[in-house]
């Protein structure tokens, strides 16, 4: 517990956990903002324009809207969890903390899974600031889009948030530990965030020939903790759902195992690696 809280002290003090966070909450309301404006000027473009706002409604209008939310939250907040997996274990390389660690007596993999864990802890609030702030302009597009705010609250799916917040918080907790482990074995920061972007468009890629084996990729399957609850809100049908999505449990089984194998990784490299010098 004590190497805990000095991770966890660590990581609060560092930059990167401000900067990532406010990356993430100011995309999040400039789109939620612009897609309310949309909406509210689409009425003078015609048939087109009614298509649009058909899809924008999806977007805003409520108890969906909650869904929507943590999608964007998980689909934005993914890469930037990668960058801040990254960012932190690439950290120690830069300035030789591990190696004082091991000097202080430390257990080299328990130090490295220590910082792991300290990064995912960290996404908790980050996920609470980002969905609160997100909730308001969320509310504000609604408002600007004319929709008002009908359904939010609804109790069927504030009940369901606990379980969404849970899926959401593993989905990103997934994809930092995978820039963890490349920066890591890399023992760069800028490596393990350039490893994220790269499987981030190689699985949006090849996605569009073998969407059914895609499904199973890293960044996709944390996506998919979300699929079935997103998927169901904007009108895709159970054949559709169980061709092209990971049902829950699977997708939770996918995601553990891809987070279990980069724990491992990193602990396995810097029991191996040399740190001297």
């Amino acid at each position: 517990m004590r190497l805990l809280r000095g991770e966890l002290r660590k990581l609060v003090r560092r930059p990167a956990s401000y900067i990532t966070l406010f990356i993430l909450v100011a995309i999040i309301v400039v789109m939620y903002v612009s897609i309310g404006a949309v909406y509210a000027s689409a009425e003078q473009m015609g048939s087109q324009g009614g298509q649009a706002r058909a899809g924008i409604e999806l977007l805003l209008r409520f108890p969906d809207a909650y869904v929507g939310l943590l999608g964007v939250i998980v689909g934005l907040g993914g890469l930037l969890a990668v960058a801040y997996g990254a960012a932190a274990a690439g950290a120690d390389w830069n300035w030789g903390m591990l190696k004082v660690a091991v000097a202080r007596g430390e257990s080299r993999s328990r130090y490295v899974l220590v910082k792991l864990a300290a990064v995912v802890l960290m996404l908790i609030p980050a996920l609470v600031i980002a969905f609160a702030a997100g909730l308001l302009a969320l509310v504000v597009a609604a408002s600007i889009a004319g929709l008002g705010t009908t359904g939010m609250g609804d109790s069927a799916a504030i009940g369901r948030l606990p379980s969404l917040f849970v899926r959401s918080w593993w989905a990103l907790a997934e994809q930092a530990s995978i820039g963890f482990a490349v920066a890591t074995l890399a023992r760069s920061q800028i490596a393990g965030l350039g490893a994220g972007i790269a499987l981030f468009f190689v699985e949006q890629f090849l996605g569009g020939f073998i969407l059914e084996y895609t499904r199973f990729a890293p960044i996709q399957a944390a996506q998919e903790l979300l699929t079935s609850e997103v998927g169901s809100s904007f009108g895709m049908s159970q054949g559709q759902l169980a061709k092209y999505s990971l049902d829950v449990p699977t997708a939770f089984l996918v995601v553990t195992a891809y987070f279990a194998l980069c724990a491992l990784v990193a602990a396995v490299f810097v029991e191996r690696a040399e740190i001297s010098g």
